[in-house]
């Protein structure tokens, strides 16, 4: 550096400005981390809407109610931390923490790709 240069002319990196919503994003990541536990749970509570509806899980010859009504279930609860890393990545992200976009991003894949998997899962049956 010459010593007629100021410092100024040389700009520092600053740190990233804090969030205004500051419990967004570990609200986010809270909810992506659950993602999986709730997929355990939907499975279970899927099977024993079934079974309380006094039909057996994985004959595949349920009559189309009870399988929409077990699958409408698992759906519900899956969708429920999924929802919420959309919901609070996108706060986080709106705020100015571009850090919430991965969360949102997941969030998204994961609900979607359950909800996908599960209608051509249950089309599938149909055609049999």
């Amino acid at each position: 550096m010459r010593a007629t240069e100021s410092p100024t002319e040389h700009p520092v990196a600053t740190p990233p400005e804090r969030s205004r919503a500051p419990g967004a994003l570990t609200r986010a990541w809270i909810a992506i981390v659950l993602i999986p536990v709730f997929f355990v749970i939907a499975i279970g509570v899927g099977e024993g809407v079934i079974s309380l509806l006094g039909y057996t899980a994985g004959t595949g010859n349920n009559p189309i109610w009870v399988s929409l009504v077990s699958d409408l279930a698992a759906i519900v609860v899956v969708l429920l931390p999924c929802v919420a890393a959309v919901f609070f990545g996108r706060r986080a992200y709106k705020a100015g923490d571009r850090r919430g976009l991965f969360p949102l991003v997941l969030g998204t894949v994961a609900g979607l790709g359950w909800l996908i998997l599960t209608i051509v899962s249950e089309v599938g049956d149909l055609l049999r």
